[in-house]
């Protein structure tokens, strides 16, 4: 479980070789990085970890991975299937490699459901998973989340952990605060991630924290104004850029593993590239980012 003080996680990109495959390696390299740089938690298989693009094998073996060199790290397992057999499968596959919890979409392919069939799918996979669960709002799916479905089955399943919400909506968060009493609410929108740990919300699951850990961490921590205009600056640098792409993007400037994406997403382009250069340059001088 986690409890206690607010956290940082990290939506955690899936770095692939130049044949499309997993590099276990520079994802392990990766892990070590966000512990290093204040992570509480990693995200595996998500939306910026190409979940979509992964094979339930190969989600499983990242879960065994990413456990096996967790340090004091929490491993969330990325459920993003409109599957409810492949994500009960799952499920189990991640509570036996030693996972923390499941991040789960609702079933994004059928954007005609009903609340009833939305409602259906996370009643079984409540049911049947072995690991508590957080339900992901995001715009993406084109599928709405809502606060009463998960009241609803907060009412019946205590394995019902919390709802992180992408959505941006910062009204829609509340709600989700106000109908689910003693569960985590965390925010996708780092541009919340203030206002939203002023309000009792508990912390984040981030893309930004791909490419700034630290700062993410230290705002987790620190709720501090002049880090959420830092927060803010990065996003409208770095988020007006394809993800996770961006993200590896700026992972190799820095050094580290990236790697490759899976198709149909791309690499930046030259153009894409030199503004980010362009935006690090500035942002890295700033001395409000040392520790």
């Amino acid at each position: 479980m986690i409890e206690g003080s607010p956290i940082a996680c990290v939506a955690l990109v899936t770095p692939f070789d130049e044949q499309g495959e997993v590099d276990e390696a520079a994802f392990a390299r990766l892990i070590a990085w966000h512990e290093a740089n204040g992570m509480d938690g990693i995200v595996v298989a998500g939306t910026n970890g190409e979940g979509p693009s992964l094979t339930g094998p190969e989600k499983r073996d990242l879960c065994a991975l990413a456990c096996s060199v967790r340090g004091s790290l929490k491993v969330i397992a990325g459920l993003g299937t409109c599957s409810i057999k492949e994500a009960t499968w799952l499920a189990r596959r991640a509570y036996e490699a030693g996972c923390d919890a499941l991040l789960a979409l609702p079933p994004f392919y059928f954007r005609n459901a009903s609340a009833r069939g939305i409602r259906a799918f996370f009643d079984a996979l409540l049911r049947e998973s072995p690991l508590p669960v957080i339900a992901y709002n995001h715009p993406i799916t084109g599928v709405d989340l809502s606060p009463e479905i998960l009241a609803d089955l907060a009412s019946e399943h205590e394995n019902l952990m919390g709802v992180k919400d992408s959505s941006g909506d910062y009204d829609r968060f509340l709600e989700y605060r106000r109908r689910l009493p003693g569960k985590l609410a965390l925010v996708g929108d780092e541009t919340l991630l203030l206002k939203s740990l002023q309000d009792g919300g508990n912390g984040t699951i981030s893309g930004l924290a791909n490419s700034l850990p630290h700062l993410v961490a230290r705002q987790v921590r620190e709720q501090n104004p002049a880090l959420q205009r830092l927060i803010d600056e990065a996003c409208a640098g770095l988020k007006a850029h394809p993800a996770p792409a961006v993200h590896k993007f700026v992972l190799s400037e820095l050094g580290l593993p990236g790697g490759y994406l899976r198709p149909p997403l791309e690499p930046l382009n030259e153009t894409q590239q030199s503004a980010v250069r362009d935006f690090l340059s500035s942002f890295e001088a700033r001395p409000s980012l040392s520790a």
